[in-house]
């Protein structure tokens, strides 16, 4: 059933919107920015020993307010609308929901992220096929289960600073990382608790990037493809032509996210292998990045999106372009240390930047000592693939920064492998209900009239 808003327009202009981030999606809020009147910006700086930088990132960005402390504009009932572009504070989420407040955002949803096996046991009960995994706890136990097997996935739960998931395709290969490994996490290696799982080879990974408001999905949202930390490039797809190896897992957790009240962004990904099944590898609940860094630029009505999901209603999303292409920008150097980059001012609504702050007009990127390299995106979007794809790459080549990389060609693979999926998707079997309607409409057990309602109602044509 097609979802619509009640009532009149809303005038975005008059409403104050206070985006909740740790410093990877300061851009949701200069998006927001475009359509509402005021969009303030916190990300959590307080600890034992605070630092001036974690109060500089979005700050000096004259789209947005970053604020030191939400909770007076909270207090004083100053906001319209709580926007979450992260996993980590589901629990506030509700307090703030049950208070009578709009809230975008997962709320306790984010243990489908955070929780593997939880994850791993809801997706297997609902029947959607679960790789090879295995919980190791201890980095001893871990050195010895990957001396006797090969091509595996290590994986941690929640503290994402700890470690990145990394692959062990032998034992030597992956050895020094496991020395590092055991140097930076100390006398807790004793007790890590690691998620193991086998690689799922010859297999091409897709998955959905978009949203969810209490487990439904628009009829139109976008599947694509991502070359891992490197780039994506994903179409508008209608739902029903999303992969259904992709299309089981929401609807394995759909149940759930009407449990949660899951109202935010939602991406997935999927191992589809040649016999056609498919393998749910990670499930993202925030905005992922990629891809959400391109459908900001996407969604021409966001706003109305956010505005109305947060209480519980699905706006479907207008898109400018059919394709939308991502390329992750890259520096080994801006983990310890800051980085100045330098674009053309005219691009700036293209490139989408992490932990940043703009001071005396320059954009610097605020070191976060967290080994990640990725300090942001350059997006393109298009009529066609090679529209999109062209576009980020013209850009990109305009971003500069000390040690900066940005691996535009790996756009043009995942092109590849979107391409392939698509056409098997597009050659995929009607769905039960749809072969069910067909016959009846032979059988003169219903009109013409009544298959083509049913069809509009299930987005069949």
């Amino acid at each position: 059933m097609r979802r619509v808003r009640e009532g009149g327009m809303t005038d975005f202009k008059k409403l104050t919107v206070l985006c909740w981030d740790n410093g990877i999606f300061v851009e949701v809020a200069r998006r927001l920015a475009e359509d509402f009147g005021r969009v303030l910006y916190y990300a959590p700086w307080a600890n034992g020993y605070p630092t001036s930088k974690g109060l500089l990132i979005g700050a000096g960005d004259d789209m947005i307010e970053r604020v030191e402390d939400p909770w007076p504009f909270i207090e004083s009932d100053e906001i319209d609308l709580y926007v979450f572009s992260d996993c980590y504070e589901g629990d506030l989420q509700n307090y703030l929901a049950s208070t009578g407040k709009r809230v975008w955002g997962c709320r306790r949803g984010a243990e489908l992220e955070l929780d593997r096996p939880k994850a791993k046991e809801i997706m297997a009960k609902a029947g959607v096929p679960i790789g090879d995994w295995k919980m190791i706890v201890g980095l001893d136990a871990l050195r010895k289960y990957l001396k006797t097997h090969e091509d595996a996935w290590i994986k941690i739960n929640s503290t994402r600073g700890d470690m990145e998931t990394f692959h062990a395709p032998t034992y030597e290969k992956i050895e020094p990382r496991l020395d590092e490994l055991e140097h930076t996490l100390g006398a807790k290696k004793k007790i890590m608790r690691f998620c193991v799982e086998t690689g799922i080879p010859d297999a091409i990974e897709a998955g959905y990037d978009g949203f969810t408001i209490d487990g439904q999905f628009p009829r139109v949202g976008i599947t694509g493809i991502e070359v891992k930390d490197k780039g994506y490039v994903g179409r508008t797809t209608r739902y029903n032509d999303i992969p259904p190896q992709v299309r089981a897992v929401n609807d394995a957790l759909a149940p759930n996210f009407k449990r949660y009240k899951y109202r935010g962004f939602w991406s997935s990904e999927v191992r589809i292998t040649e016999d056609g099944t498919g393998y749910p590898i990670d499930l993202t609940a925030r905005a992922g990045s990629p891809p959400s860094e391109v459908y900001q630029n996407m969604i021409s009505n966001l706003a109305e999106v956010i505005w109305y999901g947060a209480e519980g209603i699905l706006i479907e999303p207008e898109y400018t372009d059919a394709w939308g292409a991502e390329v992750l920008i890259h520096s080994q150097w801006a983990d310890k240390n800051w980085v100045h980059l330098t674009f053309p001012p005219e691009h700036r609504r293209n490139i989408k930047l992490r932990n940043y702050t703009v001071i005396e007009g320059e954009h610097y990127i605020v070191p976060q000592l967290t080994g990640m390299p990725e300090i942001g995106a350059v997006v393109g979007t298009g009529k066609t693939a090679k529209e999109a794809i062209d576009q980020a790459k013209d850009i990109a080549s305009k971003v500069e920064g000390y040690d900066v990389e940005i691996p535009v060609d790996s756009m043009d693979e995942a092109l590849v492998d979107l391409k392939e999926i698509l056409k098997a998707s597009a050659s995929a079997p009607a769905s039960k209900e749809q072969r069910a309607a067909e016959e009846a409409r032979k059988a003169g057990k219903i009109s013409q009239r009544q298959y083509e309602k049913l069809a509009e109602k299930q987005d069949w044509a």
